[in-house]
C-alpha cells in the first residue's frame, strides 16, 4: 500500500499487523511476540513488514539478531499500547462481570509471607465481597496480558506501560537474630561478639543476594574483615529469617520484611548499623484497571498501609 494512504482518515492498517507491532515492541523480540500471539516468528516479521509498507517507513531497525525501534516506531508505540491496554481491560472487565472471578495477586514470595499475609485480613474485612487468590511468584507477570490483576514486585521501579505505585523505593538492610542470642554464654553486645555466632547467608545465584551483602554490612560497621564463627547458607530470605528466629545465627534482612517479626519480639536488631539498597517494592496494575473496583480497592488499601507504616517509622514507634 502506498504511503499516501496514511493521509486518508478512512484507511486503516491491519489490526493483526498493529497487534504484532505492539507485542514485538513490548518484548523487543519477534520470537517472544510470536510465542505470545501463538504464531511463527516469520509471521510476525511479515505482519510488521506489511505495516511498514503501509506507512512507507521503517518501524524497527534490525542489527546483529537484535531489533530496536526507529524514531517512527517510538512515535507509534505509545498510542497503540494505550489502545490495546483499553481493549484488554474491556475484555477483562466483561469476563469479570460474567463470573465470580477472584482478585488475583501475583506477589514476590518473601514480601507475600512477611508483609502481605500478616495484614491481608484487614483488606478482607473491609471488602468482604472481594474474593482473593494469592499467587506467590518471583516472575514478572504482566497484568495486561497474564491471568493476574495486580503484581507486587521487587526492583527499581522501571515497568513501562504499567501503572506503578511505590510501596518502598529502597531497602535498609539490618542485622537481626533471635532475642535468645542477646543472652547466654556469648551474648551479642558488640561487633567482636559475632565471632561466637553463625552468619546466615544466601546462595550466590540468588536474585536478592544484594540484601545479604555481609561485606557491605561489615564495611558500614567500620570493620576491616568479617567476624563470625561459622556460616550457614540458605537459598531464600524466608529461610534465612526463619533460621534466625530459631536461634541458629544472625542474618541480614530488609527492615521492611522484618517489621512484623521485630514488633512481635521474634527477632531483635542487636546493632544499629545498616546499609541501603537502591531497590524496593512496587505495586503494578494495568492502566485499564482503573475501571475495576476490585483492583482499585486493593490498590487504595495497600497505599493506605504504606502511608500508615511510613508515619509510624517517622514517629519512631
Amino acid at each position: 500500500m502506498n504511503a499516501d494512504n496514511i493521509f486518508s482518515p478512512h484507511v486503516m492498517p491491519s489490526l493483526n499487523a498493529l497487534r504484532a507491532f505492539e507485542t514485538a515492541a513490548r518484548h523487543m523480540s519477534f520470537k517472544e511476540a510470536a510465542a505470545e500471539l501463538h504464531v511463527s516468528a516469520s509471521a510476525i516479521g511479515h505482519l510488521i513488514a506489511d505495516l511498514e509498507n503501509f506507512f512507507g517507513m521503517k518501524l524497527f531497525a534490525r542489527e546483529h539478531r537484535r531489533i530496536e525501534l526507529t524514531p517512527a516506531g517510538r512515535d507509534l508505540l505509545p498510542g497503540l499500547q494505550t489502545a490495546f491496554d483499553q481493549l484488554r481491560g474491556a475484555v477483562r472487565t466483561f469476563q469479570d462481570n460474567q463470573t465470580d472471578r477472584p482478585l488475583v495477586l501475583s506477589v514476590e514470595p518473601t514480601f507475600c509471607g512477611r508483609c502481605l499475609i500478616p495484614r491481608l485480613e484487614g483488606f478482607r474485612v473491609a471488602n468482604p465481597d472481594i474474593a482473593v487468590r494469592l499467587d506467590p511468584s518471583s516472575d514478572l507477570m504482566d497484568p495486561r496480558i497474564d491471568d493476574v490483576d495486580v503484581c507486587i514486585r521487587y526492583g527499581k521501579g522501571d515497568y513501562p506501560g504499567l501503572r506503578t505505585d511505590v510501596i518502598e523505593d529502597h531497602e535498609d538492610i539490618i542485622i537481626v537474630c533471635s532475642p535468645n542470642l542477646l543472652n547466654g554464654d556469648h551474648p551479642l553486645r558488640d561487633f567482636d561478639d559475632l565471632r561466637w555466632h553463625t552468619l546466615i547467608d544466601r546462595t550466590a545465584d540468588n536474585r536478592y543476594v544484594n540484601r545479604a551483602n555481609w561485606g557491605r554490612w561489615f564495611e558500614a560497621a567500620g570493620l576491616d574483615k568479617p567476624v563470625y564463627k561459622a556460616r550457614l547458607e540458605v537459598p531464600w530470605e524466608e529461610y534465612a529469617i526463619a533460621s534466625a528466629i530459631q536461634g541458629q545465627g544472625v542474618t541480614l534482612a530488609s527492615r521492611l520484611l522484618a517489621t512484623e517479626d521485630l514488633a512481635a519480639g521474634r527477632l531483635v536488631q542487636p546493632f544499629d548499623t545498616y546499609f541501603r539498597v537502591d531497590m524496593g517494592y512496587y505495586l503494578l496494575s494495568s492502566e485499564a484497571s482503573v475501571n475495576d473496583p476490585r483492583v482499585e480497592a486493593f490498590r487504595d488499601w495497600v497505599l493506605d498501609e504504606v502511608d500508615y507504616n511510613t508515619s509510624m517509622l517517622e514517629d519512631g514507634t
